[in-house]
């Protein structure tokens, strides 16, 4: 099993992202959300999308443990504030909108 949790922001508050795994869609997750996908074990890869815009790719394997991920979008705190800095990361960092990594326990 994997388990998924979004931060909260103000960036993007209202939409979902797409959960992809193995390059199809698995589910959506919206802010604040933690979800819970049952995966088979074995060698994975997972991201998310929303529009034309990603996060990193993480590729990972599966055993009978859970691997928990965090995400959020790179639109944060200061950086949020800068002016253009959407249109910058939507046409300049498309795949480094938002970010995904794996929880440190």
């Amino acid at each position: 099993m994997i388990r998924l949790k979004r931060d909260s922001g103000y960036a993007d508050r209202m939409r979902a992202y797409k959960v992809i795994l193995d390059g199809k869609e698995v589910a959506k997750i919206r802010n604040g959300q933690q979800i819970e996908l049952d995966v088979a074990p074995g060698n994975h890869e997972l991201y998310l999308k929303i529009d034309w815009c990603q996060s990193n790719r993480i590729e990972f394997e599966l055993n009978e443990n859970i691997v928990d991920f965090e995400c959020g979008s790179s639109l944060r705190g200061k950086r949020f504030w800068i002016p253009f800095i959407e249109l910058y990361y939507i046409t300049f960092k498309r795949k480094q909108y938002m970010w995904l990594a794996l929880k440190k326990n």
